[in-house]
């Protein structure tokens, strides 16, 4: 239909789009995605060309006259965006092979329109209703959605998988944090008299932060170096899971593992500074 790309949020790369004169009338036509121009017309501008669904007299039966981007219009769909043409509502053709025919005869059942409504209009359903009336009093309209909500549910399962995927990030970046700073605290905990020695001696705050600061850190390198290739494995599965995730994202590594160096940092900097604010004298009193 005229203005479906516009409405939809695709665009035309090469050519044109479906126009009202592309009528019953008219040559049989088709905006054909990347993909399918990929496939079919790797090393030519397919612009200007025919193909067909069968062979024969159906061979040539549309002449392409426009390329549309790739849009992943079917989200259960993995892997790469599938060759996809696309055709005139007012336009129709007969097919010999029965399947064809019924598919033909099936799509031109209007069972979801899109609008394009800038603004968001309060009577835009009533406006609708009316119009299909108008058209034809036995159209039934089921209802008016925001395509927004209807993109929202077509990904419901991806979404919860991102959701859970960052749940469980979220926790396991806090349990590191506990665990570390638990095991850095019980350390501190056991060098008490050597800290105090340390200080009686002279050591300054600064020294003894550094000291608790560089043990743990030993221990951060060594999760991060198990941590780093489990995730990049890990990238690989949820890439498989959801749509745009790269199972290998340099930035976006970088960033959580800063994250988590960060909070790894803040989590022992606690046990640090209490080990450099012991009194030297009751530290060296602790057995």
């Amino acid at each position: 239909m005229p203005g479906f790309f516009e409405t939809i949020g695709d665009r035309i790369v090469m050519g044109r789009p479906i126009v009202d004169a592309d009528n019953a009338a008219a040559r049989r036509i088709a905006v054909i995605n990347e993909a399918f121009a990929r496939k079919f017309f790797p090393h030519e501008n397919p612009i200007g060309l025919h193909f067909g669904p069968l062979r024969g007299r159906n061979a040539a039966l549309y002449e392409i006259v426009g390329v549309a981007a790739d849009v992943r219009y079917f989200p259960s769909t993995r892997g790469p965006e599938q060759p996809i043409y696309f055709v005139p509502e007012a336009q129709s053709s007969t097919f010999e092979d029965p399947e064809l025919e019924s598919r033909e005869i099936w799509s031109h059942y209007p069972y979801n329109i899109a609008i394009w409504a800038p603004g968001d209009p309060p009577a835009l359903a009533a406006d609708v209703r009316k119009a299909l009336a108008a058209a034809d009093p036995n159209l039934m309209l089921r209802s008016v959605q925001p395509y927004a909500e209807v993109v929202r549910r077509q990904f419901t399962q991806q979404n919860m998988i991102a959701s859970l995927t960052w749940l469980f990030g979220a926790i396991g970046l806090l349990l590191a944090a506990v665990g570390l700073y638990g095991v850095t605290a019980y350390g501190v905990e056991r060098r008490t008299s050597e800290i105090g020695v340390r200080v009686a001696l002279g050591a300054d705050r600064r020294s003894v932060i550094a000291m608790v600061l560089g043990g743990a850190s030993l221990q951060i390198a060594a999760g991060l170096a198990l941590g780093i290739p489990a995730a990049i494995v890990s990238g690989r599965l949820i890439a498989s899971q959801l749509f745009d995730v790269r199972p290998w994202d340099p930035p976006l590594l970088l960033g959580a593992v800063g994250l988590l160096v960060a909070t790894a940092l803040g989590a022992t900097f606690i046990p640090a500074w209490r080990a450099a604010s012991l009194d030297p004298m009751q530290a060296l009193r602790v057995e």
